[in-house]
């Protein structure tokens, strides 16, 4: 190809150039980029002025905003909310929080506190547990429909603790009529108490459904001990 050709090609195949007006429209959206990021980030405009928390009924509002940790001032959108939600979350009567923004200046909190399942009687108070074997308050009374139970160190890693939770689990409506009480000083020295002073002796937290359907049983005994910590062979006593 001649040079001629060649040059003729490159003048074809040549770019357009980019004319005033969009070189104008490209540094126009950079500039409004850069403003918009500086006032989201960078300015007052939308700062967090208020932690606004939702669903506390026992657990103090200053305590889930110190959980947050989030200062006034902080930039609104550079908050990671799931972080915020987590450490929320490690206040022991906190069972679920979801943190969200309202725009421009507040931060939401909103939390669902933990219910009682278990009240655990001790020399400072009763000891409330949670479902999951968590102990997070501590009261003055048994609530009302709360089982007492007898435990040394409640908590969702305790072995006795563990067992009363799965014991409860496998328990028919019978039984539960019937239960006033759970003495647990070990894992396995389970130990339920009915009304009439009867008791059920039910050992470790192994084959649960086997004891509840042996247990419901015998309940038509007029025995006041009954045993069932081997389901196979129970053992009842006056």
């Amino acid at each position: 190809m001649r040079d001629w050709q060649l040059v003729k090609l490159a003048r074809a195949t040549k770019l357009p150039r980019i004319s005033r007006a969009m070189r104008f429209g490209i540094l126009a959206a950079v500039v409004l980029t850069v403003a918009g990021a500086w006032i989201l980030y960078g300015s007052s405009a939308f700062a967090v002025t208020e932690v606004l928390v939702k669903g506390a009924t026992f657990v103090e509002t200053d305590r889930i905003r110190l959980a947050a940790d989030v200062a006034k001032g902080t930039a609104l959108a550079a908050i990671d909310t799931d972080e915020v939600a987590e450490r929320v979350r490690g206040v022991a009567p906190v069972a679920e929080a979801i943190v969200s923004r309202d725009w421009p200046h507040t931060l939401v909190v909103e939390i669902t506190e933990r219910t009682p399942y278990l009240a655990v009687p001790g020399d400072g108070g009763v000891g409330l547990v949670d479902s999951s074997g968590v102990a997070y308050r501590t009261v003055e009374e048994i609530p009302p429909g709360i089982w007492p139970v007898e435990l040394k160190t409640p908590g969702p890693q305790d072995p006795a603790t563990i067992g009363v939770l799965s014991v409860l689990s496998s328990l028919g409506e019978r039984l539960r009529a019937e239960l006033l009480s759970i003495s647990a000083p070990a894992p396995t020295r389970i130990e339920l108490r009915l009304k009439g002073g009867r008791t059920i002796f039910w050992g470790d937290a192994t084959d649960n459904v086997a004891k509840s359907e042996v247990a419901t049983v015998l309940l038509a005994r007029s025995a006041d001990h009954l045993d069932v910590s081997a389901p196979g062979v129970p053992t009842v006593r006056d």
